[in-house]
Protein backbone atom coordinates (compact mmCIF):
# COMPACT_ATOMS: atom_id res chain seq x y z
CA UNK A 1 0.00 0.00 0.00
CA UNK A 2 2.80 2.42 0.98
CA UNK A 3 3.79 2.00 -2.46
CA UNK A 4 1.00 2.43 -4.14
CA UNK A 5 0.88 5.77 -1.99
CA UNK A 6 4.47 6.72 -3.53
CA UNK A 7 3.47 6.07 -7.27
CA UNK A 8 -0.19 8.16 -6.93
CA UNK A 9 2.38 11.44 -5.32
CA UNK A 10 4.78 10.81 -7.95
CA UNK A 11 2.21 10.94 -10.71
CA UNK A 12 0.45 13.62 -9.25
CA UNK A 13 4.48 15.65 -8.79
CA UNK A 14 4.99 15.43 -12.11
CA UNK A 15 1.98 16.50 -13.18
CA UNK A 16 2.07 20.18 -11.48
CA UNK A 17 5.42 20.21 -12.89
CA UNK A 18 4.20 20.45 -16.55
CA UNK A 19 1.39 22.82 -15.70
CA UNK A 20 3.42 25.06 -13.98
CA UNK A 21 5.95 24.80 -17.10
CA UNK A 22 2.32 25.67 -19.69
CA UNK A 23 1.65 28.84 -17.38
CA UNK A 24 5.54 29.99 -18.03
CA UNK A 25 5.68 33.06 -21.04
CA UNK A 26 7.61 32.32 -24.20
CA UNK A 27 10.80 34.18 -24.81
CA UNK A 28 10.46 35.06 -28.85
CA UNK A 29 13.60 34.41 -30.82
CA UNK A 30 16.09 37.02 -31.15
CA UNK A 31 15.58 38.81 -28.30
CA UNK A 32 18.15 41.54 -27.11
CA UNK A 33 20.15 41.21 -24.42
CA UNK A 34 17.68 43.62 -22.34
CA UNK A 35 14.32 41.51 -22.97
CA UNK A 36 12.82 44.29 -25.83
CA UNK A 37 11.41 42.48 -28.24
CA UNK A 38 13.49 42.72 -31.80
CA UNK A 39 11.33 45.10 -34.59
CA UNK A 40 11.95 41.97 -37.19
CA UNK A 41 11.14 38.86 -35.71
CA UNK A 42 13.82 36.49 -36.97
CA UNK A 43 11.85 34.27 -38.77
CA UNK A 44 10.14 37.00 -40.55
CA UNK A 45 10.15 36.12 -44.53
CA UNK A 46 13.12 37.73 -46.45
CA UNK A 47 11.19 41.18 -49.11
CA UNK A 48 11.75 40.21 -52.18
CA UNK A 49 12.29 43.72 -53.69
CA UNK A 50 14.64 46.05 -51.28
CA UNK A 51 13.10 49.23 -49.88
CA UNK A 52 14.45 52.24 -51.52
CA UNK A 53 13.58 55.81 -51.27
CA UNK A 54 11.03 57.28 -52.63
CA UNK A 55 12.13 59.51 -55.53
CA UNK A 56 12.33 62.91 -56.27
CA UNK A 57 9.07 64.37 -57.35
CA UNK A 58 10.37 66.59 -60.44
CA UNK A 59 8.68 70.20 -60.27
CA UNK A 60 6.27 71.49 -62.41
CA UNK A 61 7.49 74.24 -64.54
CA UNK A 62 3.85 75.55 -64.68
CA UNK A 63 3.05 75.42 -61.26
CA UNK A 64 6.02 76.87 -59.31
CA UNK A 65 6.07 76.16 -55.59
CA UNK A 66 6.00 80.10 -55.28
CA UNK A 67 4.80 82.69 -57.07
CA UNK A 68 6.76 84.59 -59.67
CA UNK A 69 8.69 87.48 -58.68
CA UNK A 70 8.89 90.39 -61.46
CA UNK A 71 11.82 92.24 -62.29
CA UNK A 72 10.93 96.43 -61.70
CA UNK A 73 12.62 98.68 -63.11
CA UNK A 74 12.82 102.15 -61.16
CA UNK A 75 13.77 105.29 -63.05
CA UNK A 76 14.47 108.17 -61.96
CA UNK A 77 14.45 110.56 -64.79
CA UNK A 78 11.28 112.80 -65.12
CA UNK A 79 9.54 112.46 -67.86
CA UNK A 80 9.93 115.00 -70.41
CA UNK A 81 6.12 116.18 -71.71
CA UNK A 82 5.55 116.85 -75.31
CA UNK A 83 5.57 120.61 -75.81
CA UNK A 84 2.07 122.38 -76.77
CA UNK A 85 2.18 123.82 -79.98
CA UNK A 86 1.27 127.15 -80.30
CA UNK A 87 -1.55 128.95 -82.04
CA UNK A 88 -0.18 130.77 -85.00
CA UNK A 89 -2.76 133.38 -84.51
CA UNK A 90 -0.78 136.83 -83.75
CA UNK A 91 -1.99 136.70 -80.44
CA UNK A 92 0.53 135.53 -77.38
CA UNK A 93 -0.39 134.38 -74.45
CA UNK A 94 1.45 133.92 -71.38
CA UNK A 95 2.33 130.89 -71.43
CA UNK A 96 2.12 129.80 -74.97
CA UNK A 97 5.74 129.33 -75.43
CA UNK A 98 7.87 127.93 -73.23
CA UNK A 99 11.04 130.21 -73.36
CA UNK A 100 11.15 134.11 -74.09
CA UNK A 101 14.29 136.54 -74.24
CA UNK A 102 14.56 140.39 -74.85
CA UNK A 103 17.02 141.63 -77.48
CA UNK A 104 16.81 144.69 -79.00
CA UNK A 105 13.81 145.65 -77.04
CA UNK A 106 12.20 142.66 -78.74
CA UNK A 107 10.39 140.20 -76.78
CA UNK A 108 11.43 137.07 -78.58
CA UNK A 109 9.25 133.75 -77.26
CA UNK A 110 9.74 130.17 -78.74
CA UNK A 111 9.15 126.60 -78.42
CA UNK A 112 10.32 123.49 -80.43
CA UNK A 113 9.11 119.99 -80.93
CA UNK A 114 11.85 117.50 -82.78
CA UNK A 115 10.77 118.61 -86.35
CA UNK A 116 9.19 121.97 -85.71
CA UNK A 117 10.24 125.84 -84.37
CA UNK A 118 7.56 127.84 -83.07
CA UNK A 119 8.83 131.75 -82.67
CA UNK A 120 6.61 134.79 -81.86
CA UNK A 121 8.19 137.93 -82.01
CA UNK A 122 6.38 141.20 -80.16
CA UNK A 123 7.95 144.81 -81.39
CA UNK A 124 7.72 148.06 -80.03
CA UNK A 125 7.63 149.42 -83.49
CA UNK A 126 5.39 149.51 -86.38
CA UNK A 127 7.29 148.55 -88.95
CA UNK A 128 8.71 145.23 -89.99
CA UNK A 129 10.49 142.86 -87.43
CA UNK A 130 12.82 140.23 -88.04
CA UNK A 131 14.96 137.89 -86.62
CA UNK A 132 17.98 135.69 -88.30
CA UNK A 133 19.22 132.26 -86.85
CA UNK A 134 23.23 131.20 -86.66
CA UNK A 135 24.91 133.73 -88.43
CA UNK A 136 28.78 133.06 -89.23
CA UNK A 137 29.74 136.28 -89.54
CA UNK A 138 27.50 139.67 -88.82
CA UNK A 139 24.46 139.26 -90.90
CA UNK A 140 26.45 135.98 -93.61
CA UNK A 141 25.26 132.90 -93.40
CA UNK A 142 22.32 133.56 -91.15
CA UNK A 143 18.38 132.19 -91.80
CA UNK A 144 16.66 135.63 -91.72
CA UNK A 145 12.66 135.95 -91.87
CA UNK A 146 11.36 139.12 -92.43
CA UNK A 147 7.42 140.19 -91.46
CA UNK A 148 5.50 143.36 -91.29
CA UNK A 149 1.49 143.66 -91.30
CA UNK A 150 0.19 146.05 -93.66
CA UNK A 151 -3.60 147.06 -93.47
CA UNK A 152 -4.40 143.23 -91.44
CA UNK A 153 -2.52 141.65 -93.87
CA UNK A 154 0.67 139.76 -93.22
CA UNK A 155 3.51 139.96 -95.25
CA UNK A 156 6.77 137.84 -94.64
CA UNK A 157 9.61 136.10 -96.72
CA UNK A 158 12.45 133.44 -96.13
CA UNK A 159 16.24 135.40 -96.32
CA UNK A 160 19.95 134.70 -96.24
CA UNK A 161 22.50 136.17 -95.30
CA UNK A 162 24.28 136.46 -98.50
CA UNK A 163 27.16 138.63 -96.92
CA UNK A 164 28.38 140.40 -93.76
CA UNK A 165 25.77 143.29 -94.49
CA UNK A 166 23.26 142.06 -96.62
CA UNK A 167 20.67 139.47 -97.20
CA UNK A 168 18.67 138.50 -99.70
CA UNK A 169 15.42 135.96 -100.48
CA UNK A 170 16.03 132.52 -101.00
CA UNK A 171 14.34 132.15 -103.97
CA UNK A 172 17.30 134.04 -105.41
CA UNK A 173 20.00 132.59 -103.81
CA UNK A 174 18.91 128.41 -104.67
CA UNK A 175 16.80 128.20 -102.00
CA UNK A 176 12.79 128.37 -101.17
CA UNK A 177 10.80 129.55 -98.92
CA UNK A 178 10.54 127.42 -95.74
CA UNK A 179 7.98 129.18 -93.85
CA UNK A 180 5.18 126.41 -92.55
CA UNK A 181 2.82 128.97 -91.04
CA UNK A 182 2.13 132.91 -90.08
CA UNK A 183 0.07 135.12 -88.33
CA UNK A 184 0.35 139.14 -87.06
CA UNK A 185 -0.92 142.02 -85.67
CA UNK A 186 0.19 145.30 -85.77
CA UNK A 187 -1.72 147.73 -83.21
CA UNK A 188 -1.38 150.55 -80.92
CA UNK A 189 2.10 150.82 -82.65
CA UNK A 190 3.25 147.62 -81.91
CA UNK A 191 4.09 144.37 -84.13
CA UNK A 192 3.66 141.08 -83.45
CA UNK A 193 4.53 138.71 -85.68
CA UNK A 194 4.45 134.49 -85.17
CA UNK A 195 5.79 131.63 -87.35
CA UNK A 196 6.67 128.48 -87.84
CA UNK A 197 9.70 127.17 -89.56
CA UNK A 198 10.99 123.30 -89.76
CA UNK A 199 14.57 122.83 -87.99
CA UNK A 200 16.02 121.04 -90.80
CA UNK A 201 14.11 121.87 -94.04
CA UNK A 202 17.27 120.55 -96.33
CA UNK A 203 17.58 123.80 -98.05
CA UNK A 204 20.67 125.01 -98.24
CA UNK A 205 19.93 128.67 -97.59
CA UNK A 206 18.89 127.16 -94.46
CA UNK A 207 20.74 126.49 -91.06
CA UNK A 208 19.50 123.31 -89.82
CA UNK A 209 18.83 123.78 -86.15
CA UNK A 210 19.48 120.49 -83.39
CA UNK A 211 16.98 120.16 -80.60
CA UNK A 212 19.29 120.64 -77.26
CA UNK A 213 21.85 123.12 -78.98
CA UNK A 214 22.08 127.00 -78.72
CA UNK A 215 22.66 129.43 -81.31
CA UNK A 216 23.34 133.07 -81.91
CA UNK A 217 20.40 134.48 -83.30
CA UNK A 218 20.04 138.64 -84.57
CA UNK A 219 16.67 140.72 -84.12
CA UNK A 220 16.31 143.96 -85.86
CA UNK A 221 12.71 146.16 -86.24
CA UNK A 222 11.44 149.36 -87.73
CA UNK A 223 9.75 151.86 -85.33
CA UNK A 224 7.12 152.95 -88.77
CA UNK A 225 8.48 151.68 -92.27
CA UNK A 226 7.17 148.25 -93.79
CA UNK A 227 9.18 146.57 -96.45
CA UNK A 228 11.57 144.49 -97.04
CA UNK A 229 14.20 146.74 -98.24
CA UNK A 230 14.18 149.45 -95.53
CA UNK A 231 17.46 149.90 -92.75
CA UNK A 232 16.47 148.86 -89.12
CA UNK A 233 15.64 151.64 -86.58
CA UNK A 234 17.04 148.96 -84.04
CA UNK A 235 19.00 145.34 -83.90
CA UNK A 236 20.88 142.88 -81.79
CA UNK A 237 22.13 139.68 -81.16
CA UNK A 238 21.65 137.45 -78.32
CA UNK A 239 20.98 133.17 -77.90
CA UNK A 240 18.60 131.10 -77.88
CA UNK A 241 18.97 127.12 -76.55
CA UNK A 242 16.30 124.57 -78.49
CA UNK A 243 14.69 121.79 -75.94
CA UNK A 244 16.28 118.06 -76.59
CA UNK A 245 13.41 115.96 -76.60
CA UNK A 246 13.42 111.99 -76.08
Amino acid sequence: MNSTLLIILGVVAAAGIGILLLGLPLVPAGSNAGGEASSTPADAPALATPVESAPEVAMDEGTPSDPPVEDTVVSTAEAIPAPATPAVDGLIDAEEYAHAVEIADVQVHWTNDAETLWVGLESPGAGYVSMGFDPEQRMKGANFIIGYVDDGAVEIRDDFGIAPISHGPDVDNGGEENILEAAGREEDGRTVLEFAIPLDSGDPTDKPLVPGETYGVLVAYHGSSDGFGVRHSTRGSGEITLDALP
